[in-house]
């Protein structure tokens, strides 16, 4: 299979020769608990590559039956397998961001986090990570911010404006005034 140029989005197709976007994250809505699948058509209703479906595969995360090819997975074992990657983590507490670096959520260095609107209602929390000082952000309602205070020292920056919401815009003009002088 050649490679795709940069900036196409690559397609799979679904049951009927629809087309579909294929997707970061497996579907696994539109597979069928009592029916048996293929590599090939496990990857296909799921929209992950073939590639991904062996990986699974040989890691044992995703039982199948190897002993005979064409290899068969079960549609409950791959409906079940799908289901436990998509749970999501532990949550995270209040005063806690998560670290990527760390790989794990770090409560901020020294206690003190920044808050950043972005909207009326909400904005991000800005901290170091408290075991390797990486910068940490994390979104929290505005309505948080009190019960995030006895916790920590949280400084709440100013929003920046929109270039559309100040009095006097810069309209760039100097430009037209450099090349004349240059000239």
């Amino acid at each position: 299979m050649a490679a795709l140029p940069s900036g196409t989005l690559a397609f799979n197709f679904g049951p009927k020769g629809k087309r579909r976007k294929r997707t970061p994250r497996p579907n696994r809505r539109s597979i069928k608990i009592h029916r048996s699948y293929t590599v090939e058509a496990a990857a296909r209703v799921t929209g992950c590559a073939k590639g991904t479906i062996r990986r699974w595969i040989k890691s044992g995360a995703l039982p199948a039956i190897i002993d005979q090819k064409p290899h068969l997975i079960l549609g409950g074992d791959l409906y079940d397998y799908l289901k436990a990657r998509a749970m999501s983590g532990p949550k995270l507490q209040l005063h806690e961001c998560y670290c990527f670096r760390c790989r794990a959520p770090r409560a901020p260095a020294l206690d003190m986090a920044e808050y950043l609107p972005l909207t009326a209602t909400t904005g991000n929390l800005r901290a170091l990570c408290g075991t390797c000082t990486t910068v940490m952000h994390k979104a929290i309602p505005l309505a948080a911010i009190a019960a995030l205070a006895g916790i920590l020292e949280v400084t709440v920056r100013q929003a920046t404006k929109h270039l559309r919401d100040t009095a006097n815009p810069s309209l760039n003009d100097h430009l037209g005034k450099e090349l004349k002088t240059n000239a």
